[in-house]
């Protein structure tokens, strides 16, 4: 099952987003490209010199694990992976086309599986979808593996 996904433009998916969220992503699509914005945005780690929720800091290396696993989740999903066939199946019942409504659905099956909050998630799936949708899925997908 193919999905397509909608012509969405960087001012779309900047108006998906909170205020604070768009203010931060213009920024950082401006200094390191749409995709390089995506993954900084996942790897941020807040205002220096604070304590995460319990006191425990992560390191580098956790860190990078978060964008690594979302990109494998977020591309299993988009290009026919059998661990996402009932998601898939569901932007088939309304459309077969994922466009701004579907970034929150994105973020809420793959936030879980990751570790991370959904709302985290949105502005980096916004951005990779946005991506994805000038080159086509097909092109995306034809360089992506997952033996």
């Amino acid at each position: 099952m193919t999905l397509e996904i909608e012509n969405i433009t960087l001012e779309d998916c900047y108006s998906i987003l909170k205020p604070y969220q768009r203010r931060i992503v213009e920024k950082l699509v401006e200094k390191y490209g749409i995709e390089g914005a995506a993954e900084k945005w996942l790897l941020a780690k807040g205002p220096c010199q604070t304590s995460t929720f319990g006191g425990v800091t992560q390191d580098d290396k956790q860190q990078n694990d978060y964008w690594s696993r979302f990109r494998y989740e977020f591309d299993k999903l988009l290009c026919g992976h059998q661990d996402y066939e009932i998601e898939r199946e569901k932007f088939v019942g309304t459309s077969k086309t994922i466009g701004l409504a579907g970034i929150t659905a994105i973020s809420t099956w793959i936030g879980p599986l990751i570790g991370l909050s959904p709302v985290l998630l949105v502005p980096s799936v916004a951005l990779l979808l946005t991506t994805i949708s000038k080159m086509g899925i097909k092109a995306y997908c034809s360089i992506k593996s997952f033996e």
